[in-house]
């Protein structure tokens, strides 16, 4: 993950360095790059006795090409990757004299590619709002541990992992602030809606992120 966003940012910093003219007339290329936290919308596990961490750091990157269509309104197209961090359930039980004990842990990991369109709506000369969607393919990385520890006899213990993937879509909204004609910084939310296909079932998820996002035209 951060190897992932140091890359990420590196290539928003290289673009703007590389562009101290302001975007043309017509449109621009863009590379934004945004940072953040994810939440994964899974449900409760009240009564169940498991631990949930459902929210991790999370990030994208994206490039694309938006055209001027006037009064303010830039429409585009994008690709990019995005990394939404883990998932982490855990359950620990034991009787009363701690003879034995059973521990569990489960986590997944989402990321893919993306491929959309967008839209960017500029106020007040320097204020935006902009929407985004499109698809997105995602990967489940998937573990899973199981070990039953006695006091008086020897320990148990199973281990699995595996990863699927499958075509699913994401959306989002966001409002920023142009600080300069080729560089804005702006707040964004973005639900991704994952599907991975495996040959037992099909499973999906949706995943929340917000993000602050920079971004350089060129």
């Amino acid at each position: 993950m951060n190897k992932i966003l140091t890359v990420a940012l590196g290539a928003v910093l290289a673009a703007g360095s590389a562009s101290a003219a302001a975007a043309d007339a017509n449109g621009s290329f863009f590379i934004n790059a945004g940072v953040g936290q994810a939440q994964y919308h899974v449900g409760h596990t009240d009564g169940l006795g498991y631990k949930l961490d459902d929210k991790d750091t999370a990030g994208a990157v994206r490039f694309g090409y938006a055209w001027k269509v006037g009064n303010g309104f830039d429409l585009g197209v994008e690709g990019g990757y995005a990394d939404l961090g883990k998932l982490v359930a855990k359950y620990h039980a034991q009787n009363e004299d701690a003879s034995i004990i059973i521990n569990e842990k489960a986590d997944v990991e989402a990321s893919g590619p993306l491929l959309g369109v967008n839209g960017k709506y500029t106020f007040a000369n320097k204020w935006f709002v902009s929407a985004r969607a499109g698809w997105f393919r995602s990967t489940a990385d998937a573990s899973y541990r199981y070990e039953e520890i006695y006091a008086d006899a020897p320990n148990y213990s199973e281990y699995a992992s595996g990863d699927a993937d499958g075509n699913g879509w994401y959306g989002g909204v966001g409002v920023g602030y142009n600080f300069a004609p080729n560089f804005s910084l702006g707040l964004n939310y973005d639900n991704y809606h994952g599907k991975a296909k495996t040959d037992l079932a099909d499973i999906g998820g949706s995943i929340g992120v917000y993000t602050v996002t920079a971004e350089f035209r060129f």
